[in-house]
């Protein structure tokens, strides 16, 4: 039962739970979200999503290596109300699912999509959605733990995460329109016994 509800918080954050979940996960992803930003390498005054933003850290780690132009979209209005608090007029924002951002093709120069794919569909619309969003020559970089490492907690077991190794993750990307050469995934380690994938792509 609290694995279900784990698993169902970290799905759809809302209220309380919700809010104490993302600054605890906040903390636990410093390394991605660090290694992340340093992969994006955001540029002064480039556009930049943070899809999937939750409580702002990435926002934070955006904002502060650069003046870039940072939107935080996030389906959690809890997890944008957190964002939206810290970073004010500093940042805009958007509650939408990913895949339902009514923004006009080709906004972004570049897309940060940190420990959001597991909730993707298997037709990848959250994929396809950012793929649009891009500016040709645009990238994208994202963040997943690997399978190996997911499979042994078992909040992943509940329905409502999609697990990923090297090979789904390249293909999931592939099959969003992102050429299959322009496709890079590298293994990082986290911790002693936690393998996590970062995945970098462009738009041609």
């Amino acid at each position: 039962m609290l694995a279900h509800r784990l698993a169902r918080q970290l799905a759809h954050p809302s209220g309380l739970p919700g809010r104490l979940l993302g600054n605890a996960m906040d903390v636990v992803n410093r390394k991605p979200t660090r290694l992340a930003v340093d992969l994006l390498a955001p540029g002064e005054g480039e556009a930049v999503l943070d899809a999937g933003c939750g409580t702002g850290a990435a926002m934070a780690e955006l904002l502060a290596r650069t003046d870039c132009l940072v939107t935080g979209a996030d389906a959690s209005a809890t997890m944008l109300e957190a964002a939206r608090q810290r970073f004010g007029a500093r940042a805009s924002y958007i509650e939408a699912k990913l895949e339902d951002l009514a923004l006009p093709d080709a906004t972004f120069d570049a897309v940060l999509a940190l420990n959001v794919l597991y909730f993707e569909d298997s037709n990848h619309p959250m994929l396809h959605r950012m793929h649009r969003l891009l500016k040709t020559g645009g990238r994208i970089v994202a963040y997943v733990t690997d399978r190996q490492s997911m499979e042994n907690w078992s909040f992943t077991r509940e329905g409502f995460h999609r697990l990923f190794d090297r090979d789904a993750l390249c293909a999931a990307f592939a099959d969003a329109g992102f050429a299959q050469e322009r496709i890079e995934v590298h293994e990082v380690a986290i911790t002693r016994s936690v393998t996590g994938l970062l995945a970098r792509a462009w738009r041609s």
